[in-house]
């Protein structure tokens, strides 16, 4: 009787094989995940994801078996290729355990604690989520003033900084790179030195000699990737932690990290009609090791040091042994006349060096800046960089010492000259036009940007926020400010702003400055400001 009841069986199963196959599926764990084939992220990594998910969470137990790719694939609609590779990645990082001619599992030793997150009761609470620490330095730039646009978002009217993007020869450059690329040595593909190539030291040196009165040779120019490394490196090779440091207030705020970043003690100075006042310096830090200044197109106010100020700077550096890190980020824009001579072109004590870029006078996306050292320190930044890779990409190098070599740097200039000359004075005609009764602009005669101060009691800062909501990026003056008594203006950067969409953008900004002129408390005179006039003496 039994053996008739176990053939019976036999009998049953052999002839009911889709029985056998449901038996095993059902102790297979089911799989049903969400798939988009619209989206970013392709097919397998949305599998690899889903399932990587599913066993974090505890929904596929440790040892529970996956279905086959094949069935998988027919389950997602998907081809097995895709589910392959999905799984490939996952037994990669150890979540699933696959062997040949078996089936595929979850792995029973999962590669992270889960804990918790699989349910178990007596598994304690995971422990509250705590960050590293952070050091000083980090802490300092956290809490310092920001004021930079977020990096990668499109400029609008009128962002500081942004050069004219639509003058630029793009054709030519790419001429001029396709050129270098096809001629390129095999020690040009290797990479330049860490100083930077030499035909572009020798090219920029050649250029700053011409044009700005620095007089130096190519050993001395340092090739960097844009003028914060310079200040970075400068800094760290000339500074000892906790010197003083002078800086402009207000005044770049890039100066005030490289000077924290250096964990050397920032002084701010403050900043009139002629520039860094050199007596407050010296009466406030006469031992500083280190001034950081833009003297030929000071940053945010567009004043000039003056010629007495200048020297001053010179005999106290002389006397203290200080470096004078001169910033000349744009002073190659001089709209009317012939730019004043470099800081460095005057010093004859071997005190200055001199930091340049090519961001503003080309493309900020080419990240090639350059410092250039007295001679005395050469040796000293020469063995700093050799145990250093390349500064700067060895084909964008090449490129740019074609262009300077060649003379389009030079026609690009001009060119730029007689641009920013006419934005700038289309963006005074619109200020007068719109503005006339709220902004007071200062002249222009260098550079990008113009300052202008406010003519109605009302927060620069507020002002800002409200013209970016309508829109509009202006720099508020006093967010430079690093002293107790701040400045109160706005800064406007023309650079990148076409004259026929200037007054589109300054009928914003009236808007913007009334609508902050009546929500501020300034206005009502409860405000405990201590802003000042753009151009009261600090």
């Amino acid at each position: 009787m039994a053996r008739s009841w176990y053939g019976h069986q036999c009998h049953f199963m052999v002839n009911r094989p889709d029985q056998i196959a449901r038996a095993r599926r059902a102790r297979v764990a089911s799989v049903l995940l969400p798939l988009d084939p619209r989206a970013a992220a392709p097919l397998h990594a949305q599998i690899f994801d889903g399932l990587r998910a599913r066993i974090l969470a505890g929904e596929l137990a440790p040892g529970a078996r996956l279905p086959s790719s094949r069935q998988l694939a027919r389950d997602l609609g998907v081809a097995r290729v895709t589910v392959l590779q999905a799984l490939d990645g996952l037994a990669a990082e150890g979540y699933v355990v696959t062997r040949a001619a078996s089936s595929t599992r979850v792995a029973p030793e999962l590669p992270v604690d889960l804990g918790a997150r699989l349910g178990a009761r007596d598994a304690p609470p995971p422990p509250p989520a705590r960050p590293p620490r952070i050091s000083r330095v980090a802490r300092a730039l956290r809490a310092g003033p920001s004021g930079t646009p977020p990096v990668g978002t499109a400029p609008r009217a009128f962002r500081p900084g942004v050069p004219a993007l639509d003058l630029f020869p793009v054709a030519l450059w790419a001429r001029i790179a396709t050129r270098c690329h096809a001629r390129a040595s095999a020690a040009l593909l290797e990479g330049a030195d860490a100083a930077g190539l030499p035909v572009l030291r020798e090219a920029i040196a050649a250029h700053v000699t011409a044009t700005r009165g620095v007089r130096c040779a190519a050993d001395q120019v340092f090739i960097t990737t844009g003028t914060q490394p310079g200040f970075d490196e400068i800094l760290r090779l000339l500074v000892d932690p906790g010197d003083a440091v002078w800086v402009e207030d207000p005044g770049y705020l890039g100066a005030r990290r490289a000077v924290i970043g250096a964990r050397a003690r920032p002084v701010p100075i403050p900043v009139d009609d002629q520039g860094l006042d050199v007596a407050a310096g010296i009466a406030r830090a006469p031992r500083a090791r280190a001034v950081l200044l833009a003297p030929s197109h000071q940053y945010p106010l567009g004043v000039t040091l003056a010629l007495p100020r200048r020297l001053a700077l010179l005999r106290w550096a002389a006397r203290a042994r200080a470096v004078v890190i001169e910033d000349d980020y744009d002073s190659e824009f001089h709209h009317r006349g012939r730019p004043l001579t470099a800081l460095y072109g005057l010093d004859e004590a071997g005190c200055v060096v001199y930091v340049g870029t090519f961001s503003k006078s080309m493309f900020p996306g080419l990240r090639i800046g350059y410092v250039v050292v007295p001679p005395a320190v050469v040796d000293t930044f020469a063995a700093a960089r050799a145990s250093l890779p390349a500064p700067a990409s060895a084909m964008d190098q090449a490129s740019l010492a074609v262009f300077l070599a060649d003379g389009h740097f030079a026609t690009h200039l001009r060119r730029m000259r007689a641009a920013y000359r006419e934005r700038s004075e289309a963006l005074a005609a619109a200020l007068a036009a719109d503005c006339g009764d709220l902004l007071a602009p200062a002249a222009c005669d260098t550079g990008m940007q113009l300052v202008a101060s406010l003519r109605v009691p009302v927060s620069d800062r507020r002002v800002a926020a409200e013209a970016a909501r309508l829109g509009v990026e202006v720099g508020a003056i006093s967010s430079y400010g690093l002293g107790r008594r701040r400045r109160s203006g706005l800064v406007f950067g023309f650079g990148g702003v076409p004259p026929s969409t200037m007054r589109a953008a300054t009928r914003s900004l009236a808007r913007a400055i009334e609508a902050a002129r009546y929500s501020s408390p300034v206005a009502s005179g409860r405000s405990g400001s201590r802003d000042q006039s753009l151009h009261d003496p600090s």
